[in-house]
C-alpha cells in the first residue's frame, strides 16, 4: 500500500515512531557515561590519597620538596578530574541535541498526521451524508463493486481510529522527550557549576605551588646540599646493587659450570640441572610478560621522582638523576613484592635505609628506604607479600624507592608498573 494512502501513511508513521523510540536509548552514550563515572570515582580516590599525604607533610612548619611533590600531583589529578567533567558535558550536549532533533521530528510528523486526519474527517463527513452515501453505494455497477464500496467506508472508519491512536502515541513520546530534555539541561547546568568550582580549586593549588616554589628557592644552598647528599647515597646504592647482581651472575655461572661438569659423569645430575635452568627461564619469561602490569610496591601513593635524568623541581638549572622511581605514600605503609621471586639480599645503605633485593630469573627488583624488613635472604615470596614498612624522614615524607634491573641494565620502573 502506498505511503500517501491513509493506511500506508499510518504504517509509515508507526515505523517512524518505533525507529525514533529505539534510537533514543543511546546505548553507546550511556556506556560512555558509566565509564566516565568510574573515572571520576578513581580520580577522586587519588585526590583524597594525596590530601592525606599532604596533611602528613604539613606537620612540618617549613615547606619541603615533599610538600611540593604532593601539590604537583594534586594539580595533575585535579586537571584530570576537570577533563572528565568536560567530557561529560560534551556527552550531555550531544544528548541534548539528539533529544531536540527528536522532538523536532516528532512535531513535524504530528503536524503531518493531524493534517492528514483533518482531510480524512472532511472526506468522511461528506461521505457520511446519508443521501450521498446511498447514491454512492447503489450506483455500483456490480455486486462486487458494492461490496468493495462498503469495505471502503469500513476501512475509512478504522483508519480514523488508527490516526487518533497514533496522534496520542506521538504526543505522549513528545511529552516524555521534553521532560528528558529539561532533566538533561538541569544536569548540564550542575556539571558546568562543578567544573567552575574545580577550576577555582585548581587555580588555588597553582597559587600554592608557586608560593611553595618561591619559598623553597630561597633555600638554594640547603637544597644543593640535599641534592649532593642524595647523589652520594645513590652512588653507594648503585655500587651495592651492581656488586650484588655481579655476585648473583657469577654464582649462577659457577652453578651452571658445576652442573655441566657433573653432567659428563652423571646423567641424573644433568636432568636436575636442566630442570632448575628451565624453572629460572620460566620465571624470567613470566616477569618479562608482566611488563606494564606489575602491582605497585605500596598500595597507595604516587611517583614523586621519575627514572633517569631531569631538571630539579625548584632549581631548574640543576639536573638530578634517579636509578628507579620514588613513590611518595602515607606513613606506616607496608611495602610488598611486585612479583613472585627469591630474596637474594637484605642490606642497609646510608640515606637509603634498609633495602631488599628480589630475583625473578634474569630480572631483579629493589626496594629501598625501608624502615623495617621482615624477610630474609633465600626466602621465596609470592606477589603482594609484605617485605617491610616504608621509612618516614624528618620532613614527615614517607617514600619508597623502587628499581627494576635486567641483568646489570637499569630499567624504567614506571614502564613496568600498571597504570593507576
Amino acid at each position: 500500500m502506498h505511503r500517501n494512502s491513509p493506511a500506508g501513511f499510518c504504517k509509515y508513521l508507526f515505523f517512524i515512531f518505533i525507529f525514533l523510540l529505539g534510537s533514543f536509548t543511546q546505548v553507546s552514550a550511556q556506556k560512555k557515561r558509566v565509564d566516565l563515572e568510574k573515572e571520576k570515582i578513581e580520580n577522586q580516590k587519588k585526590i583524597e590519597e594525596t590530601n592525606k599525604i599532604l596533611n602528613e607533610t604539613r606537620n612540618k612548619k617549613t615547606v619541603t620538596i615533599g610538600q611540593l611533590n604532593v601539590i604537583a600531583q594534586q594539580i595533575k589529578e585535579k586537571a584530570k578530574q576537570i577533563s572528565t567533567y568536560e567530557k561529560e558535558i560534551r556527552i550531555i550536549d550531544l544528548e541534548i541535541r539528539q533529544t531536540e532533533n527528536a522532538i523536532k521530528d516528532l512535531q513535524q510528523h504530528l503536524k503531518a498526521l493531524k493534517q492528514e486526519y483533518a482531510k480524512m474527517i472532511y472526506n468522511t463527513a461528506k461521505a457520511n451524508d446519508t443521501y450521498s452515501k446511498l447514491i454512492f453505494l447503489f450506483s455500483s455497477n456490480t455486486f462486487n463493486q458494492l461490496i468493495q464500496r462498503i469495505k471502503y467506508f469500513k476501512y475509512y472508519s478504522q483508519a480514523r481510529h488508527k490516526h487518533v491512536k497514533q496522534i496520542n502515541k506521538i504526543a505522549e513520546v513528545m511529552r516524555l522527550k521534553r521532560r528528558q530534555l529539561y532533566a538533561k539541561r538541569q544536569e548540564r547546568s550542575q556539571v558546568v557549576s562543578t567544573v567552575k568550582e574545580e577550576n577555582n580549586n585548581l587555580n588555588g593549588l597553582k597559587i600554592v605551588q608557586e608560593s611553595t616554589v618561591a619559598e623553597l628557592s630561597k633555600k638554594e644552598t640547603e637544597l644543593l646540599d640535599e641534592i649532593e647528599e642524595r647523589k652520594k647515597n645513590l652512588k653507594k646504592l648503585e655500587k651495592l646493587i651492581t656488586d650484588l647482581i655481579k655476585r648473583e651472575m657469577e654464582r649462577a655461572a659457577a652453578e651452571a659450570a658445576a652442573a655441566a661438569k657433573a653432567n659428563a659423569a652423571n646423567a641424573a645430575a644433568n636432568d636436575k640441572k636442566l630442570k632448575k635452568q628451565a624453572d629460572i627461564n620460566y620465571t624470567s619469561t613470566n616477569f618479562a610478560a608482566a611488563k606494564g602490569k606489575l602491582i605497585w610496591p605500596v598500595e597507595q601513593g604516587f611517583i614523586s621522582q621519575r627514572f633517569g635524568k631531569r631538571p630539579h623541581q625548584v632549581l631548574q638549572h640543576v639536573t638530578v638523576e634517579n636509578l628507579g622511581v620514588d613513590i611518595q605514600t602515607n606513613k606506616g605503609q607496608k611495602v610488598r613484592t611486585v612479583f613472585e621471586g627469591t630474596v637474594t639480599a637484605v642490606a642497609e645503605v646510608p640515606g637509603m635505609n634498609q633495602i631488599v633485593m628480589i630475583q625473578h630469573g634474569d630480572y631483579y627488583t629493589f626496594y629501598a628506604k625501608l624502615k623495617t624488613v621482615n624477610v630474609k635472604n633465600g626466602q621465596k615470596l609470592k606477589a603482594k607479600e609484605v617485605i617491610g614498612e616504608v621509612y618516614t624522614n624528618d620532613d614527615e615524607v614517607s617514600e619508597v624507592q623502587f628499581q627494576v634491573w635486567k641483568g646489570n641494565e637499569k630499567q624504567d620502573p614506571e614502564q613496568w608498573l600498571h597504570n593507576k
